[in-house]
């Protein structure tokens, strides 16, 4: 299978997630840094952040990574998996892949209106979903093609695919610490997230694993999750981490259970 003989290509530069990780949170640093010195920035819907151009500094870090163990073979192999839609074990799982996280914010949704949360009226903009996907799925290869081969493939062999979940997590939200606060957040919002964002990392490492190890399905995955988040009512406006956190928490309890059994 495609999966193994990549990850036999990788190994030397597998062994070394925490190298990967601190590339990574030293390129993003200056899209801090930008983000910090512009002053007045453009009102996007979505409310991103320039920060947000980070996204793009996993694929170039593994790029590098991947250079500097066998050059330009190493870079064809690495977009190679990302490109390995072909080599998807089981087709079945695109849809938790597109499915999952939209119904546990469609489920936050309704168990916030049921708690008589004061939220406007869905505007869904059905025209724009596509285009949200596309610059996600965009956004979201540019992260995965480096956090699953890098980051989580070594750490599930050593640990297995839980522990990988959460330690991949962890290092996930606090990249994105600095620009969620630079997206006006507070500290309790981004505690309640920076938990929706490790229970994910262990959602888009089940999907991952099942389709064989697929770096394409991880992508969909990620870029799903956004997606639903922006939606939330109307373009992410009144999203509410601690509700989905919640739901997402009994999600994966019930994912990780077969893990915890030995299957």
């Amino acid at each position: 299978m495609e999966g193994v003989w990549s990850m036999r290509a990788f190994e030397p530069a597998l062994k070394t997630p925490a190298h990967f990780c601190l590339t990574v949170f030293a390129m993003s640093a200056g899209m801090w840094l930008l983000d910090g010195l512009i002053g007045d920035k453009p009102d996007i819907p979505v409310n991103l952040p320039v920060s947000s151009l980070m996204a793009f500094c996993p694929l170039i870090a593994a790029c590098w990574l991947a250079y500097r163990r066998e050059r330009g073979k190493g870079i064809r192999n690495l977009l190679h998996r990302l490109a390995d839609w072909r080599a998807v074990r089981r087709r079945v799982w695109y849809w938790p892949a597109l499915f999952l996280m939209p119904a546990v914010l469609f489920i936050s949704w309704l168990c916030m209106t049921l708690l008589s949360y004061p939220l406007p009226e869905p505007d869904l903009h059905w025209p724009m979903i596509p285009v949200l996907f596309a610059v996600f799925l965009v956004a979201a290869a540019g992260e995965e093609a480096g956090w699953m081969p890098f980051v989580v493939d070594p750490l599930q062999e050593r640990a297995g695919p839980l522990a990988a979940g959460l330690i991949c997590g962890a290092v996930w939200a606090l990249w994105h610490f600095i620009p969620w606060a630079q997206a006006g957040h507070g500290a309790v919002w981004i505690a309640w997230h920076s938990l929706v964002t490790v229970l994910l990392r262990i959602v888009i490492v089940w999907i991952y694993n099942n389709a064989g190890r697929s770096v394409w399905m991880a992508a969909l995955t990620h870029a799903g999750a956004n997606v639903a988040f922006f939606l939330f009512p109307d373009y992410g406006s009144h999203y509410d981490p601690m509700v989905a956190g919640i739901i997402l928490a009994i999600a994966v309890a019930l994912i990780v259970r077969p893990w915890r059994a030995g299957r």
